[in-house]
């Protein structure tokens, strides 16, 4: 939560986070879950205005990359990391509008 900026909470006796335009509801499994990446729900992302002072914070903190920020075909910079449990995160800065598309 507090990577991404958001605010933990709880709603019907369960922890959530509010993150601007989204509340993500936490619930406890009883078995051991599988990584999301290439299962129903492969990615969440979040936009980041500087990606590159937003990875040098997270690296900061001991989280780890699981692959070098790259240049997307749209000249978005890209990343991304796993949560403890398992679930894939997107980070993105987006390239302004206008920019040409690389094919």
């Amino acid at each position: 939560a507090k990577t991404f900026g958001g605010k933990p909470g709880t709603r019907n006796n369960a922890p959530v986070v509010d993150i601007p335009g989204v509340q993500i509801r936490f619930a406890k499994a009883d078995a051991k879950q599988a990584p999301t990446r290439g299962r129903v729900l492969d990615h969440i992302g979040f936009d980041v205005k500087d990606h590159a002072a937003f990875v040098k914070k997270i690296q900061s903190e001991g989280i780890k990359l699981d692959e070098p920020p790259r240049k997307s075909p749209t000249g978005s910079t890209i990343t991304y990391i796993t949560d403890p449990w398992g679930t894939r995160i997107e980070i993105v800065q987006r390239a302004p509008l206008g920019q040409p598309v690389q094919p």
